[in-house]
């Protein structure tokens, strides 16, 4: 008896480890209760369909800026390929409506990057709930008055950290908000597989692009760690490339617009596929 039910222990285990972590479309599950500190991490949540495939998907975070988010809608345009937009919504305004107006007409996709960008972890659940809650409607207003009709929304925590509050889990929140909103749940959280960096003191266009090539095609990449409370930048080499996933950028820095560019013309000499996010199996809707 004692053997058989280990044997059902280590075979439940298993099962709920597939279906937590192997999940193909990311929404928080259903009938799962999030444990704060426990169901936390990125890795889990990678787009695993696209490594290997050659294929990018671009991101940018904590726009829209004034002057960067424009020069960077230029060089989409000019390359002819389509990005995501992760927006804070108290950054906007009368004179940015225009710049999410050319976003969603020019055929991006526009998604919430909470209301600011605090860490979620340090909210209490009724603020983040309250905060997620109008950055989602504020978008869909944006969406709805540029004539783009879909379900759903794309999210993205600030920093990517989450479920570290001891009082509640955010996934939990993200899936009852998303059935009051939608009637089901589609709020469709988003990470990243590749990390430019381009958030870190010092970085220049060169290395961050750099980093996009080093995880395509594997070779010397930088890194930022905190040593000594600062922010550092390391060398690393990187052996196993993931040769495709989504990449975080910032549109709020010029070294990123230059970097930008260099990564759409890396991606046509090496004939790299840069994809909209919602191509993506892990992040399509239906």
């Amino acid at each position: 008896d004692f053997l058989l039910s280990r044997v059902l222990f280590f075979f439940f285990l298993f099962t709920f480890s597939f279906n937590t972590f192997s999940i193909t479309k990311h929404f928080p599950l259903d009938g799962y209760n999030y444990q704060p500190g426990k169901d936390i991490g990125i890795k889990q949540y990678g787009a695993n369909s696209l490594h290997g495939s050659n294929k990018i998907v671009l991101t940018f975070d904590d726009g829209p800026h004034i002057y960067e988010t424009p020069k960077i809608l230029d060089l989409l345009k000019k390359f002819n390929v389509k990005a995501t937009f992760f927006i804070n919504t108290v950054n906007l305004n009368s004179q940015k409506k225009s710049i999410i107006d050319r976003i969603l007409y020019e055929g991006h996709i526009l998604g919430s990057h909470d209301f600011n960008h605090r860490d979620n972890n340090q909210e209490n659940e009724n603020i983040f709930k309250e905060e997620l809650l109008r950055s989602i409607f504020d978008i869909n207003k944006l969406k709805r008055q540029s004539g783009v009709l879909n379900k759903g929304i794309f999210f993205r925590f600030p920093f990517g950290y989450y479920g570290l509050n001891p009082e509640y889990h955010h996934m939990n929140v993200i899936r009852d908000l998303s059935h009051e909103i939608y009637d089901e749940n589609c709020i469709n959280f988003v990470f990243w597989d590749i990390d430019t960096k381009d958030w870190g003191p010092g970085m220049t266009s060169l290395e961050i692009s750099q980093n996009v090539k080093a995880h395509m095609i594997g070779g010397k990449a930088t890194t930022v760690l905190m040593e000594n409370k600062r922010w550092v930048k390391k060398k690393i080499f990187i052996k196993n490339p993931l040769k495709g996933g989504v990449v975080l950028l910032h549109d709020r820095k010029e070294e990123t617009y230059f970097a930008t560019e260099k990564i759409l013309k890396m991606a046509k000499d090496y004939n790299w596929e840069v994809v909209p996010l919602n191509d993506v199996k892990e992040f399509n809707f239906d």
